[in-house]
């Protein structure tokens, strides 16, 4: 089997996969192509070998997904734990991993009342038991397509319930485990990091040396997103291979013989592997290397693919779903990739090696990174050559130094400053980076028959890369890797289809419409969320925004490039909120707003930024229209431009498309209700988008009888504290037989069509006794 491991490493991916995804058509395409070539490519004993452990691991992972359910009821609201891993803090918030005395995991949160409460639960140990009092509650469900699934998340970790905890009693660390200790020594570091060293270096060194990323400036961190950097800030394999070759160094220098030294690596590795939080990236680099080590001892050869290999399949077995964790993907595709091009990548001089190396890195990335993105960074790969040797030969090493320095000699500060100016430089070249053109290019998520022609085309660019194929095969395959790429970036140009969407942002409103061809594309609001004041200990490190948490991820998972007009209805919190954080994440070519007597603070901001980012605005009233090509006519019916309401200050936009016509109405009330029907007493409609979420103050009886729509939409909150919507408009809905579609029971709400016919769906599964 030597040099065979990986062939049978993916037939156990691939079965656990066609189980979780009980055996979908595309996971039939995939194991029918992988048996077709073991079969023929492979000896028959490997053929043989690949198809058992796929079947064995096909039954073990059925196994798993059996025994992953709950036995906890909804009804729990106290139970016994045992903490199992260092509290997250973050502002007046911490969450906990706990284990029921069930052996069940639960994700626990609870909220600070006072500064002085949360100092109190600061040293929370790994391994304490508490009594937690509070509520069960489920996870929630996916609101919008494409968006994260935490639900899911939770599942792959066997954790089905969040408990949001109110108070916490009778808690003693007796019987710690010795796993748990390491975790308590961790959070010790850490704090011990925290409390010694200047603020900007006390992120980075926590995250090089412990994995923990809690005290890392959010700012930064965006940055490193997006500059396709991030995992330098994960503990990855060039860590654990800088940590061996250091320890094997002093080990050797103070007279241990090599047999010695190999023993305590083996010992050290898995200790650090959990001082370090245990992430995917961090157990695959350390078990390979104790595999590595092992293999020394006895003086046993074991080729790089086939103990990665072998490190993958001992991960999947000891937990299938880290198949499905993108720090599992991304290093083991990633240490793949360098390890079967090796000679070629690291041939000739040390600048071509770091080329070639951060290239192929690259390029092996490209499949995962559109998939969960959509967006890929156009200077990822020079910025890799800069930071990759910067953040691993400088930071890192700086950062162990100073750590252990500061034991030694505790007012010795050199080092400390020193590390802080570096950090400092690396920031600020990231800063000045952020203000390039095209930062980010946005394909749009990838799907799974992309993912596998992008992986399929990028193979093919290695094997040439190696020189295994012709000149033919060579052209052959830079031009099919091209134009896969050019087929995604450029499908909204030949895609006959437009959408009407409704994305879920709680109790707020974003409505999204692309025509056909990608001729237009229009955000009518962007939803946003009321910011409360806050003292600065309750202040978080990323506070809840709807702009990037929803719209901006829906806009680049669906490949929105550019929005050609951003119509803010009008300046409520719960329409424009996300204005601002809209223009800073995604092109915009115009920005349109009510004509009024006066300009809210908020519009003024917004007219202001859109300024700068050179988006023109246009203010509009009743009787405006403009066209898109030769079918799709957008006009105004309100306002006049003296209301006095600001809701009643709200565009009224009717247009038609897709064969149905459509009015949507803002925060429309009653009064302007009137204004409408005086103006336009002929106005027929099919699609009402129902004013003010719902509102009692909306949606009249005279308005119904008037419009004659067939079906309603409302943008509402899951449990909204206002109440909306109200129970005399959905009464008054159905009185009149409108099908109505609500975000907060189904989630985004999208209507897809195709010339003068089209569709309506939901995320979620819809309840039809709402209508």
């Amino acid at each position: 089997m030597r040099g065979q491991w990986g062939y049978v490493a993916i037939g156990v991916i691939i079965a656990i996969c066609a189980a979780h995804f009980h055996f979908s058509s595309f996971c039939f395409v995939v194991i029918l192509c992988y048996g077709m070539f073991t079969f023929f490519m492979l000896q028959r004993r490997i053929f043989l070998v690949c198809m058992l452990g796929f079947f064995l691991t096909y039954m073990y992972m059925n196994y798993v997904e059996k025994r992953n359910v709950t036995h906890l009821t909804p009804s729990l609201s106290k139970f016994i734990g045992k903490v199992e891993a260092s509290a997250q803090i973050d502002g007046d918030v911490m969450s906990l991993l706990v284990k029921t005395e069930q052996d069940e995991m639960l994700r626990l949160t609870y909220t600070f009342s006072t500064k002085e409460e949360k100092g109190s639960w600061t040293f929370l140990q790994p391994g304490t038991t508490c009594t937690f009092i509070g509520k069960l509650e489920e996870p929630a469900k996916v609101r919008n397509e494409g968006a994260f699934n935490y639900k899911e998340y939770l599942y792959h970790q066997h954790i089905h319930y969040v408990f949001r905890a109110s108070s916490f009693a009778s808690c003693n660390t007796e019987r710690i485990s010795f796993i748990h200790w390491l975790f308590s020594i961790r959070q010790s570091s850490i704090h011990y990091i925290q409390e010694t060293f200047p603020k900007e270096t006390v992120g980075f060194m926590n995250a090089l040396l412990y994995g923990d990323r809690q005290q890392l400036s959010g700012d930064i961190e965006d940055l490193y997103q997006q500059m396709g950097l991030i995992h330098l800030l994960a503990i990855s394999g060039s860590h654990i291979s800088l940590l061996v070759v250091m320890c094997l160094f002093v080990m050797l220098r103070v007279g241990l013989t090599r047999e010695t030294a190999t023993v305590i690596l083996v010992i050290i590795v898995p200790l650090y592997m959990f001082m370090t939080g245990a992430s995917a990236s961090v157990v695959r680099a350390s078990v390979m290397a104790v595999f590595v080590l092992v293999c020394v001892l006895f003086s046993r050869r074991l080729r790089g693919m086939d103990a990665l290999s072998l490190t993958a399949i001992t991960m999947m077995m000891w937990n299938p779903y880290i198949v499905f964790d993108i720090g599992f993907q991304f290093s083991f595709l990633a240490t793949a990739v360098l390890l079967l091009s090796s000679k070629v990548i690291l041939s000739g001089q040390m600048l071509k090696g770091a080329w070639n190396l951060a290239l192929a890195a690259q390029l092996a990335s490209i499949p995962i990174t559109l998939y969960h993105f959509g967006r890929l960074s156009p200077y990822s790969l020079f910025l890799n050559l800069i930071f990759v040797p910067y953040l691993s030969f400088v930071i890192l090493p700086l950062s162990l130094l100073t750590l252990v320095v500061s034991f030694l000699f505790p007012s010795l500060t050199i080092l400390s400053s020193l590390l802080s100016g570096c950090i400092t430089f690396s920031n600020e070249l990231l800063k000045w980076c952020n203000n390039l053109p095209f930062l980010q290019v946005t394909f749009g998520q990838s799907s799974a028959t992309m993912t596998l022609l992008y992986s399929v085309s990028i193979l093919c660019l290695f094997l040439v890369w190696e020189g295994k194929m012709g000149k033919s095969f060579r052209i052959l395959s830079v031009v099919c890797f091209v134009l896969i790429g050019t087929i995604q970036y450029t499908s909204p140009y030949w895609n006959p289809n437009g959408s009407i969407t409704f994305i879920d942002v709680g109790q707020g409103e974003a409505i999204l419409i692309r025509l056909p061809y990608n001729k237009a594309t229009y955000l009518i609001d962007t939803g946003g969320a009321i910011a409360f004041p806050q003292e600065e200990w309750q202040k978080r490190k990323r506070t809840y925004s709807v702009g990037e948490s929803i719209v901006l991820p829906y806009l680049y998972q669906h490949g929105v490039k550019k929005i050609d007009k951003l119509i803010l209805t009008h300046a409520d919190v719960d329409h424009a909120g996300a204005a601002n954080e809209v223009l800073k994440g995604i092109a915009v070519g115009e920005v349109i707003v009510s004509r009024k007597k006066t300009i809210s603070p908020l519009e003024e901001e917004i007219i202001q930024n859109a300024k700068n980012r050179k988006a023109s605005i246009q203010i509009v009233k009743s009787g405006d229209s403009w066209q898109e090509g030769s079918s799709a006519t957008f006009t105004v019916l309100s306002p006049l431009g003296d209301e006095t309401k600001d809701n009643n200050q709200s565009i009224v936009l009717y247009t038609k498309l897709g064969g149905l016509k459509w009015l949507f109405t803002g925060d429309l009330e009653e009064d302007g209700e009137k204004q409408i029907m005086d103006r336009y007493p002929d106005l027929r409609v099919d699609v009402l988008k129902v004013g003010h979420h719902g509102s009692k103050s909306s949606t009249s009886e005279a308005f119904l009888q008037m419009l004659k729509p067939t079906t309603t939409v409302i943008s509402v909150g899951k449990k909204n504290r206002y109440g909306h919507p109200h129970t005399e408009v959905i009464d008054r809905l159905k009185y009149h037989n409108v099908s109505i579609w609500r975000t907060d029971e189904g989630g985004a709400i999208t209507f897809t069509f195709i010339g003068e016919r089209g569709t309506f769906r939901s995320v979620q599964p819809y309840d039809r006794s709402t209508e």
